[in-house]
Order: structure tokens, then sequence, then C-alpha cells
């Protein structure tokens, strides 16, 4: 009975580098595939016209990771990674963030995924060194949490950048919509109006309007400018105060009540929007009431319920 357990030991260990080098191998082969179905696939990198023009007259507001010494060779790589991800359908909802969130550095959706994917790999090393202190030994499982964790929080950071951004826009646009009628209503146009209130802050909303008037100033037409603004910012509402502006052009209606009535809307929408999470705020707050309860009642009758249950509360 020994000799046989021992040979069935011998023949565990024999068996366990072949299972070491099947798993290696398999491995391996999904590696050489990523690689191969990335690199498959052509792609052309290049940066955005915004950013090749500052970088061509040498502007340093400009300077991102691209052009830091320390990251760039590694950047690179990684932004000829993301071209050859073929995902069209994410690529297009992160530029509507980027464009949401004010375009920050004018980052192509190819290069934010670049940076995330450094930033993934940043983290994963991270996990993997602290995991090695720990530990002792390495694993490829804690690198990938790494990376998974770091790739979703940089895509995460700019969600949230772009929803913040569209709150305060949310927020300000009736009071600047109640500036604009009231200049027109004293005899000013709708782009007097306009300058008259951008120089007021730098908040989001004024940027939005700088660059409509800036695009007036360079020959767009005003019913140009107020679509690419709608486009930049991914609003109901202010797509809806858009093509009012343009009906009332249309029909020959006083810009100014058009705008005032726009702005009366938006805040009785507000104040529908606040009584309806006052609404529902009560019914959520039963859950942490209950739970609390719950927790005060077992810290009472704790004790006596314990002993009942091992036999008897004397």
């Amino acid at each position: 009975m020994i000799e046989t357990l021992d040979i069935l030991a011998e023949q565990a260990l024999m068996a366990k580098p072949v299972w070491t080098w099947v798993v290696s191998g398999g491995l391996f082969a999904v590696v050489v595939l990523l690689v191969v179905s990335i690199f498959g696939q052509a792609g052309e990198v290049h940066l955005s016209p915004q950013r090749e023009a500052a970088i061509a007259t040498g502007h340093l507001d400009r300077k991102t990771l691209f052009e830091n010494p320390i990251f760039r060779p590694l950047l690179w790589i990684l932004l000829s990674i993301s071209h050859h991800f073929n995902f069209q359908r994410g690529k297009e909802f992160l530029r509507k963030q980027l464009v949401a969130a004010g375009s920050p550095n004018y980052y192509t959706p190819e290069e934010y995924l670049a940076i995330s994917l450094l930033t993934g790999l940043g983290i994963g090393a991270m996990f993997e060194i602290c995991y090695f202190m720990a530990i002792g030994q390495f694993s490829v499982t804690i690198v990938i949490l790494g990376m998974v964790i770091g790739i979703s929080i940089s895509l995460y950071s700019i969600v949230e950048k772009a929803s913040k951004r569209l709150r305060d826009i949310t927020r300000q646009l009736p009071y600047s919509l109640d500036l604009i009628s009231l200049a027109m209503g004293a005899g000013a146009t709708f782009t007097e109006a306009v300058k008259t209130i951008v120089r007021d802050g730098d908040d989001p909303l004024n940027i939005e309007f700088n660059a409509m008037l800036a695009e007036i100033d360079l020959g767009t037409t005003r019913r140009a400018a107020l679509e690419n603004m709608a486009e930049r910012i991914p609003l109901t509402s202010v797509q809806g105060i858009v093509a009012s502006v343009m009906q009332a052009e249309e029909l020959g209606t006083p810009l100014s009540y058009v705008l005032h009535d726009q702005s009366t809307m938006l805040r009785m929408q507000r104040s529908v929007r606040a009584e309806n999470k006052a609404a529902s705020a009560s019914v959520r707050i039963l859950i942490p009431c209950l739970l609390l309860v719950i927790a005060v009642i077992l810290t009472i009758f704790g004790p006596a319920i314990i002993r009942t249950v091992q036999g008897g509360l004397f």
C-alpha cells in the first residue's frame, strides 16, 4: 500500500511540470494572438489639428505627456495600439465625453485611450510590487486587475468631469438667458448681449459663449455657430434653446421674448426635478432607518437570543 502511494506521488510530481508547461504555453499563445490581432490591422497614428498647431508654434501651455521625454516612447507605442482598437462606438462615446468636458488639451479619443493604458500599466505595476513584497511571488492576475482598475479610473474621471461641467452649465443657463433677454430688451443685438455677459467670469457656459462669438467673428453664420455650440454641449435644454432661436429668426419673433420664455421654462423644469428628488428622498431614507432600527434591536435583544439558542435564559 505504501509503495503504491509512493508511486502515485512520484507520478504526480512528474505530471506537475507537464501542467506548468501546458499553462505557460497557453498564456504565451494568448499573448501572441493578442499582439497579432492588434498589430494585424492597418492604423494611422496622428494628433488632433489643434494640438499639432500648438506643438508647431511651441506653446508651453499645451505640453502634455506626449511631449514628456520620459513617457513619450511608451505613450507613442500605446497610441499606436489604441489606433488599432476596432470599437468605433466606444471611441465616439469617448469623443463626446471629451468635448463635453471642455476638450482637455484637445485630446483625441485614441490619445486619451493611450493615457488610460499608461495609467493601467502604472497601477498594475504598483499592485504587482506590493503583492510581491507581501507574498514573495509574482501574479499575472494582480497585474491584469491593476490594469483594469487603472483604465476604469481614467475613463470614469473624464466621464465625471463631463457630467460636472454639464451640471454647471445647466445651473448657469437660466440666469444667462435672462441677462441676454434684458440686454436685448434694452436695445442690444444678440451678439452684443452675449459679449456683455461673458465678461462676468470664466465658467463653462461663458467659455462656450466665447467659442461661439469667436466663430461668428471668423465669418461663421450665427445659425452655424449656435448649432456647433449645441453639438459641444449635449444637453436637451441647449438644443431646445438653439431650435427656438432659429425658429424665432425664421418667423420674425422678438428674440428677447423667446429667450425669456426659455429661461422661465428651465426654472420650472429645475423646480420639478427638485420636487421629484425630494419625494424620492423620503422613500430612500427608509432603508438606512430600517437598518438602524434592526441594529438597535439586535444590540438590545442579541444576548437573550444567543442564550435561548444555547439552551435557556437562565
